[in-house]
């Protein structure tokens, strides 16, 4: 991996919204791109396929042993021998993101410890890559991140977020978010005991070219990761095509890069102190200047809402459809936006 300086605080305020709305997914090829998919797609990706599943179910084994006898919600961090096998679960889930392509991986700035940054919050969120793919589990140590109770029963992955001691969040729980809060607390306040938490602040997916709504956080190192290829292969929006679709656009794609970037922690002001959601605002609009992304205020209410106008079909079949009669695709189009 590359390692090369952070960008500086340039100053300024966060970048106006544009035109583009941060809900569609859209993807232009051109016959080049189209023959290399198909040739990948009867050829390598495959293999890739294959590569993938295998160091999942690698990671799986390390990861079910060092969670045995652990509940659900753990009230204090893994030790011992625990933690040779969450770092050797670490290790199969990186060798994952290489057999999917993520080959070119690069890290700018120097990632705060646990004590002077207990908390990471990772912008703009776009991809099932933020979490299962080498950035949040090896690149940056394999830290627990605020994730949906559902993820903790599932096949394989289950095992994995727990090993990396998720704080899980139950949706029809209305007492839920609290606790999580509470969680949060206990581990900022521990001085370090725990391993860092990464927060995905908007708390849903978008195409990655916004930053949408930050909830309320706290003192936090912000993180960014873009995905640098020249066609969106990456990004999971709930209007666009669903997971097993992107990932075959991934699998079917030679080579993918991403960079990692990490900004100075920061520290709230006095009124920050007093006024979370001015925090949260402002941290957002440092993540803004950093990335120079636009901002965008559309809530999860308003994709839902998308969702339930258009009613995409965002199956394998719907996405290889569009791109092999068309070449292109656009979910929604954008008269259903606008």
């Amino acid at each position: 991996m590359e390692n090369t300086p952070a960008l500086e605080d340039s100053g300024g305020d966060e970048l106006p919204p544009s035109d583009d709305h941060p809900f569609q997914y859209t993807l232009y090829s051109t016959r080049t791109d189209r023959l290399i998919w198909f040739f990948m797609a009867f050829t390598l990706a495959p293999v890739k396929l294959f590569l993938v599943g295998l160091f999942f179910g690698l990671a799986w084994i390390p990861s079910r042993i060092a969670v045995i006898g652990l509940p659900l919600l753990p009230d204090k961090p893994l030790s011992g021998w625990r933690i040779v096998l969450k770092d050797l679960t670490m290790f199969f889930v990186r060798l994952a993101g290489y057999s999917a392509g993520l080959l070119k991986q690069t890290v700018k700035g120097r990632q705060a410890s646990a004590k002077e940054a207990p908390v990471i919050i990772m912008a703009p969120h776009s991809s099932s890559l933020d979490t299962l793919g080498p950035l949040a589990h090896s690149i940056i140590g394999f830290p627990g991140a605020v994730s949906s109770i559902e993820n903790a029963h599932l096949p394989v992955i289950g095992a994995i977020f727990r090993a990396s001691q998720c704080i899980f969040v139950e949706r029809k729980d209305p007492n839920s978010r609290s606790k999580a809060a509470q969680q949060i607390k206990d581990r900022v306040e521990s001085g370090g005991e725990w391993p860092q938490i990464i927060i995905f602040p908007e708390g849903f997916c978008s195409n990655g070219r916004y930053l949408l709504p930050f909830k309320v956080g706290v003192s936090v190192q912000p993180m960014s990761v873009t995905f640098n290829n020249r066609l969106d292969v990456s990004s999971w929006i709930d209007t666009g095509p669903g997971l097993v679709a992107i990932w075959s656009l991934l699998l079917c794609t030679p080579i993918s890069s991403m960079t990692v970037e990490w900004h100075p922690v920061y520290h709230p002001s006095e009124e920050e102190k007093k006024d979370p959601q001015l925090y949260a605002t402002n941290v957002r609009k440092t993540m803004s200047r950093y990335l120079k992304l636009p901002t965008s205020d559309m809530t999860y209410s308003d994709l839902k809402d998308i969702v339930k106008q258009t009613k995409p079909d965002a199956s394998l079949f719907a996405l290889w459809k569009n791109i092999i009669t068309k070449g292109f695709v656009e979910m929604p189009a954008k008269k259903h936006l606008y």
